[in-house]
């Protein structure tokens, strides 16, 4: 319970970061399992909470859904919980637009090579396709 506890009071773990780390260190499974129930039942562990936490991060930090929901996986989120707080379409166009603008300026992109170079930027900050393509195809007359 000591170690679990030491590695909550760093920062929020979901449940499956925090038996992966108890088993990593050499606890048994049934050891693990106790504990892991007695946080849960005492509220340090809450996997719904720790989700749309770190969902929110995320998007504050100017990350897409797709970047959202491989993050919540890589805790060990599953994937109904993830799905629940990842941001909706609209959501995410305006946070997409947001870090567009403060990366490219307010100006439409119309150039080519810059709309390829905006393109890579939001896909690689986990932005959906829709959403990119909605985004840059002002200029597409």
């Amino acid at each position: 319970m000591v170690v679990a506890l030491g590695l909550l009071a760093r920062r929020s773990r979901s449940a499956k970061e925090v038996e992966t780390s108890l088993g990593a260190r050499g606890f048994s499974r049934a050891e693990t399992r106790r504990v892991l129930g007695r946080l849960k039942q005492l509220g340090y562990i809450d996997d719904r909470k720790f989700a749309a936490d770190w969902s929110e991060r995320l998007q504050e930090r100017g990350f897409g859904a797709l970047r959202i929901r491989l993050e919540l996986q890589q805790h060990g989120v599953e994937d109904g919980l993830a799905e629940r707080v990842i941001p909706a379409a609209a959501e995410e166009c305006v946070a997409a637009r947001k870090i567009l603008q403060i990366r490219f300026g307010g100006e439409p992109i119309c150039e080519p090579a810059l709309k390829a170079r905006a393109a890579r930027f939001l896909v690689g900050r986990g932005f959906t396709p829709e959403v990119v393509e909605s985004l840059l195809d002002p200029c597409d007359v």
